[in-house]
């Protein structure tokens, strides 16, 4: 642990507080009233252990469905479930049991991400009768923790379809017509809490990559399904032919990851497609914040093996509970690491350096009032899924990681 010490005269301080007060996002610094003058100390930690781990890809908040393949990434299926009541309230499913209406089919439709068509390949849907009201979670199913089995047999077939906005602009759809039969088991009120899920999946294996809204990315492009029917006058007079929108309620793309490679276990690495995340040990045994002293930074600090330029790429750090294992790169089917989410510190690299500021919990720590147990590192959601990062490990000399600790003492 190494330790730096810079003495500011006594006519700098308020120009120097200023300065920092403008930078601090967290708190203000200590000021002395009486123009003595205040030392900045940066402590250096090591870190002393470090280690990739994978769990199964969890894909629930992205902002795309896929489907076929990319990277070696096998994208299984996607699952959908729908709200029980239209669009604007009301018209539950029960509602067309009423004599004078006639429901005639049900139209799911996804909304392609580009305006061409370059594979028009064939997708089937599949729903789920016997299976309760909880069929998945979107941010707990993996293709470890489900099984397809308990799925229909196919229910519909549907093939991309181009459709012109304008005498400009086009959009692709993939619509899949559902017949009366799946509608009455969804309008039958004898089956209690009943499910409104569906999988989709190609209907061969491809080798490419199908990307489609999800309900993430907003703007109203996400799944929806339509509800077709028609309102009787007597058993003979149609007076009215409509249909009732109903909402997405959760989505997500079931991935099942390319095999380990020996940069992931080599480097500190991180990807969310392929379920890399990654346990950081700083060694901050014994070390205790000075009385009155206030933390201005605490920024743990990797270096990125990859020398290529990436924007916007951000790292999730958060301090972990419990004790990790650093011993050997294990797969666990769920993730032993609980977290703190109120206490998630995350930075994006800039010129191959990431700097993540873990001024709170350093503050803690270096109080008394937490133990530290290390970081968890993994990729922010709003990355590309698919682009893994390696930070450099201890065995890259002069590369190494390291914590760096700035704070204000009186």
């Amino acid at each position: 642990m190494k330790t730096k010490t810079s003495i500011i005269p006594s006519g700098l301080i308020g120009i120097f507080y200023l300065l920092i007060l403008i930078s601090c996002e967290e708190a203000a610094l200590p000021i002395n009233g009486d123009g003595t003058p205040l030392s900045v100390d940066t402590v250096s930690f090591p870190v002393i252990s470090t280690i990739t781990y994978q769990t199964p890809p969890i894909m629930g908040d992205s902002e795309y469905l896929y489907f076929g393949q990319k990277d070696d990434h096998e994208f299984l299926y996607t699952l959908l479930t729908f709200d029980s009541v239209a669009i604007g309230g009301g018209y539950p499913f029960e509602y067309y049991n009423d004599s004078l209406i006639i429901a005639d089919s049900m139209k799911l439709t996804l909304r392609f991400t580009s305006d061409s068509i370059d594979n028009n390949s064939q997708f089937q849907l599949r729903f789920f009768p016997q299976s309760g009201d909880s069929v998945f979670n979107e941010y707990e199913t993996n293709y470890k923790n489900f099984d397809p089995v308990i799925a229909s047999k196919v229910i519909s077939q549907a093939e991309m379809v181009s459709d012109s906005i304008d005498s400009v602009n086009t959009k692709v759809t993939l619509n899949f017509i559902i017949d009366t039969t799946v509608i009455n088991v969804f309008k039958d009120s004898s089956i209690t809490n009943f499910n409104r899920f569906f999988l989709i999946e190609l209907k061969d294996n491809q080798s490419s990559q199908f990307k489609f809204h999800s309900s993430e990315l907003g703007g109203g492009d996400g799944p929806e399904l339509k509800l077709y029917y028609r309102t009787l006058l007597s058993d003979t007079v149609v007076t009215d032919s409509s249909y009732r929108t109903y909402s997405i309620l959760e989505d997500l793309s079931v991935i099942k990851p390319p095999l380990i490679i020996s940069d992931d276990t080599t480097y500190i690495s991180v990807g969310r497609a392929k379920g890399l995340k990654s346990l950081v040990l700083v060694d901050m045994e014994g070390w205790a914040l000075p009385n009155r002293s206030v933390i201005k930074s605490a920024q743990l600090i990797l270096n990125r093996v990859q020398t290529d330029t990436i924007n916007g790429f951000s790292v999730n750090s958060y301090p972990l509970n419990i004790d990790g294992v650093y011993s050997a790169f294990n797969f666990y089917d769920v993730d032993p690491y609980k977290v703190d989410i109120d206490l998630m510190a995350s930075s994006s690299i800039v010129n191959i350096i990431l700097k993540i500021n873990h001024r709170k919990v350093s503050t803690e720590i270096g109080r008394g009032g937490r133990k530290n147990y290390g970081f968890k590192l993994q990729s922010n959601t709003n990355n590309d899924p698919f682009k893994i990062i390696n930070f450099h490990s201890l065995l890259s000399g002069d590369y190494y990681p390291v914590m760096r600790v700035l704070y204000v003492r009186p």
